[in-house]
């Protein structure tokens, strides 16, 4: 096996063993089945291969290098923790389960309400998404609380801040990893 085909096997074992190990967190907290989640985590595979790829092409063994990669895996460790907190608020507002009081089941809500749908939440404050939807005569009429355009905007802005939570925390393993290791090496030789 050649030199690339090796890096090509280690880097998808890695990967693989990464999302193993966190596999079940990573498609817990994937964005509804409605917002297309599989697209969601099998783009995150893939740029997660990606980015170790170029965490791995670019490592040098040099104390310099070892202490860019801390300082990187450290950047992308206060990103993973903000971009955690935006994607949980996120899509605690942009999803809901239907009907009212399943858990098991969620949707996709709009990033805003259509004026009849705001003014009937405005005149019932404490009214859920959920049982908004209910009071318009439930998922088929779905159109009549959240524009299509609204609900599109949705799933990619859950889309968008899953796959940058991934990447944040992927990247930050990564780069961790390189400048610990990288350490460990040198102290090897």
């Amino acid at each position: 096996m050649g030199l690339n085909q090796t890096l090509l096997v280690k880097g998808i074992e890695i990967v693989g063993l990464l999302f193993a190990a966190f596999g079940g967190f990573f498609a817990g907290i994937a964005p509804p089945q409605a917002a297309d989640a599989r697209f969601a985590v099998g783009l995150s595979s893939f740029l997660a291969l990606i980015i170790l790829f170029i965490v791995a092409a670019a490592s040098r063994k040099t104390k310099k290098a070892r202490r860019v990669w801390l300082i990187v895996g450290c950047v992308l460790f206060v990103v993973a923790i903000l971009s955690a907190y935006h994607y949980k608020t996120s899509y605690d507002q942009l999803t809901f389960e239907y009907p009212p009081g399943a858990a098991a089941v969620e949707h996709v809500a709009g990033t805003e309400l259509t004026p009849e749908a705001l003014e009937y939440q405005q005149s019932h404050p404490g009214l859920s998404n959920s049982q908004l939807l209910a009071k318009f005569g439930g998922l088929k009429n779905k159109g009549e609380v959240w524009p299509a355009a609204s609900v599109n905007r949705a799933r990619i802005k859950l889309i968008g801040s899953y796959l940058v939570l991934v990447l944040a925390i992927s990247g930050a393993i990564f780069s961790l990893t390189e400048g610990v290791l990288g350490q460990a090496r040198q102290r090897k030789t």
